[in-house]
């Protein structure tokens, strides 16, 4: 088992060091019997041909299997077709997710046809180039899993109950998720070799920098949004024709039925403490009572919370045996019945009525997961990426830890898709979506008019400030200020106001910024850098940052190379 193989060193520390700075790379498989098979090829990669079967493995399984474990950016570099793409999924890195649960809802054939290609392509790579991961560095790789860790350390009851409980109804094996760390193991090491030299120049990193941290004072004009939304009375005839040309944007929202078992610590009572009594004892013997009363306080809190800590643990011992209930009834091929299943363990599931997003049931209402690869996701947008599915089993979630102690399952018993609104239902809503739209429209053209008026008379050889007067507005001034100083009180948008500005000239007046509550345009007074001891070392900073960055954009363009000269062939196309 793993607790038993040694920990790794060399090579795998240096490359995850240096990628912890932006992202975590921890990875996914795709070779080992995912290829060959009796069935007709779906998919032809470098001559490797995949039947359905194998296609499905190397595919939708595996990526099931490396979301489930934390394999974030594992699935990022196989799978985002673009750098943008790749910025958005490493940012959501943070909650839990990755390229394949950003677009789970919209998922595509290519998407898949992109995955299953791109890893055959890496292993072809990897044999090229001799790469290798022994078995300690795969061991300690997975123990470093999220699925498998906890606050630091490895959790070998969950990995246990991983590999025998839910990897099998995935059509995978242990064996499996060890091939696919390899592949992982050897993907960093890959995108080292290919990106780990590049980087900037100096200087233009120095020059980038020192716009951002130079100190700006800027004049705005501002026009505020609302002020053009009040002025809006679209007539009837205007809103049932937005309303006709917009109809697949009125719908209803969609609605889902669970049945679901939660479990939870009770809060804690409020303790009430009695009001102070005056003190009629010597000091010294005040001070001691003090003591001892502090003490026995410290003392109750620590059993308090032995006492919380193992009710905790026996919630997830109930749980999982609930889970181990549910995989039985599944093995012995019985219907579905989670209701009988929860009263056999002790407990009573919760028949919901059907509810929206917004509606969810009021005891899971604002309930977030906890743990290292899903912290703080909502539980309703667990509820509602679940797939519909004729296989009853599959309609089942895992056990999800929710709040601070707390574990849910639940059943997607029925699905209600948005169904379009009549004009009479979505009126309102049409109302509302076609004064916004006016309003946005006519005050971006009215700060595009009042922009060009103010510089028609600044061109006639008026300031800033009297040109504004002039057409009738009163300019703001804003700062001075920094990226790296507290932002001005009164200035919501200073940090985007900052960026524009160091693209500026001091006189110059920038184009028209257009924001969700307003539309303005700034004229810089002065532009002034600090010579300072640390913008050294920032620009050290700054010079990693852009390495880690100039890696990731090389291997996505490397890996994209190599998929035209993969020869992806997809026979049932041609059909």
């Amino acid at each position: 088992m793993i607790e038993n193989m040694r920990k790794y060193t060399g090579l795998m520390v240096v490359v995850f060091v240096l990628l912890a700075a932006g992202f975590l790379f921890t990875m996914n498989d795709i070779g080992t019997g995912s290829a060959g098979g009796s069935g007709p090829a779906v998919l032809v990669v470098h001559g490797k041909s995949l039947d359905h079967q194998a296609y499905e493995r190397a595919g939708q399984r595996t990526l099931q299997l490396s979301s489930e474990v934390g394999l974030h950016n594992y699935i990022n570099f196989l799978m985002a077709p673009d750098a943008n793409q790749m910025q958005q999924a490493l940012q959501l890195g943070r909650y839990g997710m990755n390229y394949y649960s950003m677009i789970q809802g919209n998922l595509t054939e290519q998407d898949m046809v992109r995955f299953v290609a791109n890893r055959i392509i890496l292993q072809h790579s990897i044999t090229e180039m001799g790469l290798h991961a022994s078995e300690d560095d795969i061991s300690e790789a997975i123990k470093n899993l999220p699925a498998f860790s906890q606050n630091g350390k490895y959790n070998e009851p969950a990995y246990a109950l991983y590999v025998e409980k839910r990897l099998g109804r995935l059509g995978m094996t242990e064996k499996h998720l060890r091939d696919i760390t390899r592949e992982n193991i050897c993907l960093n090491r890959l995108v080292n070799i290919i990106g780990g030299g590049l980087t900037s120049t100096r200087s233009a990193t120095q020059d980038q920098l020192e716009a951002q941290l130079q100190t700006v004072t800027l004049a705005k004009i501002a026009l505020n949004r609302d002020d053009f939304v009040k002025k809006e009375n679209p007539t009837e005839e205007e809103i049932k024709s937005h309303w006709e040309a917009h109809q697949d944007a009125y719908k209803t929202d969609e609605q889902r039925r669970i049945s679901y078992y939660f479990l939870d610590l009770p809060e804690d009572p409020e303790e009430k403490t009695e009001p102070a009594k005056p003190d009629v004892t010597e000091t010294a013997d005040a001070t001691e009572t003090a003591k001892k009363a502090e003490a026995a306080k410290a003392a109750a809190a620590v059993v308090k919370q032995a006492k919380r800590t193992a009710a905790a643990k026996d919630l997830t011992r109930q749980i999982q045996k609930l889970y181990d209930g549910i995989i039985d009834s599944e093995n012995n091929k019985l219907p579905l019945d989670f209701a009988a299943i929860v009263k056999t363990n002790g407990g009573t599931a919760t028949a919901s009525k059907l509810f929206t997003p917004s509606t969810l049931p009021k005891e899971l209402t604002g309930l977030t997961l906890r743990g290292s690869s899903n912290r703080n996701r909502a539980v309703s947008d667990v509820i509602f990426s679940m797939q519909m599915s004729d296989k009853e089993y599959n309609l089942v979630s895992a056990p999800l830890p929710v709040g601070e102690n707390g574990w849910l399952v639940f059943v997607l018993e029925e699905v209600i898709t948005p169904k379009p609104l009549d004009y009479t239902a979505a009126r309102n809503k049409t109302l509302a979506n076609l004064i916004s739209e006016n309003a946005t429209k006519n005050i971006q053209q009215a700060a595009e008019d009042a922009r060009t008026a103010v510089l028609e008379l600044m061109n006639g050889g008026k300031d800033f400030d009297t040109a504004a007067r002039e057409k009738g507005f009163t300019p703001v001034q804003v700062g001075p200020f920094s990226n790296a100083s507290t932002p001005p009180a009164d200035e919501p948008s200073a940090q985007q106001l900052h960026s524009v500005a160091s693209g500026l000239n001091a006189g110059e007046v920038s184009e028209v910024i257009n924001e969700s509550s307003r539309s303005l345009f700034i004229y810089v007074e002065k532009r002034e850098l600090e010579d300072a001891e640390e913008n050294k070392l920032r620009v050290d900073n700054a010079m990693q940052g852009s390495k880690i960055e100039f890696m990731v954009r090389t291997f996505l363009n490397w890996i994209n190379h190599q998929y035209q000269k993969a020869e992806v062939q997809r026979p049932a196309d041609k059909g």
